[in-house]
């Protein structure tokens, strides 16, 4: 099953033989090209009888989609390869099929969380430090020296969630980032491929 650019579905069947669990494919056919004039349903009859083929052929009918017949594995090999592949439109379209800006974006926003809880909780640990280092000092129960030395490691440790902090949400969003590139790079394969199918079938579009 595949969408295309204008929010469309397009559903490929390969059936072996007449319905028997009590539905109605045809009728289930008909509503989904019924919901967007974009759908379709297309349909390989794999080594079907004459009353088998005639459903198939009329839940095809019924879908806005075309039937096509095979009879061995060679055959339905090769109409899925050259008959249902897609047209030059949905390969102009393909690239769209990769995560956006603002998809992008949200899965920033998801790798940051995690981090950004991390810092504001290190945020209140060092500002209850400071003020604890502060009581202390005040009520002479440390000396100036361990004070400035209390200070100094909580403003250290303070850094240290920082820095892990801003480390952890580059490493998410890298990651994200790197997801994004194999997408994009697996689509543009996809198209070189299909694009080269569609050469060796002899389309000029």
């Amino acid at each position: 099953m595949s969408s295309n650019y204008l929010e469309g579905t397009t559903i490929y069947i390969v059936s072996d033989g007449a319905e028997t669990c009590d539905g109605d494919p045809i009728q289930a056919s008909r509503h989904l090209a019924a919901k967007n004039s974009n759908n379709t349903v297309n349909i390989i009859g794999f080594d079907v009888d004459g009353n088998t083929e005639d459903q198939l052929k009329a839940v095809a009918e019924a879908g806005n989609g075309e039937y096509f017949k095979a009879d061995s594995p060679e055959e339905l090999s090769k109409t899925i390869q050259n008959e249902w592949l897609p047209s030059t439109l949905d390969l102009a379209w393909a690239f769209t099929m990769a995560p956006d800006g603002w998809e992008l974006g949200d899965e920033y926003k998801i790798g940051e969380q995690y981090p950004l809880q991390l810092w504001t909780i290190g945020r209140r640990e060092s500002h209850r430090l400071r003020d604890a280092i502060t009581i202390m000092g005040e009520n002479n129960w440390i000396t100036d020296e361990q004070e400035t030395e209390l200070r100094d490691w909580a403003m250290e440790r303070s850094d240290a969630i920082k820095e892990f902090y801003i480390s952890m949400a580059k490493e998410n969003r890298d990651k994200a980032d790197a997801k994004s590139k194999e997408i994009r790079q697996r689509i543009d394969e996809w198209v070189a491929k299909m694009k080269e199918l569609k050469q060796q079938r002899g389309d000029i579009w």
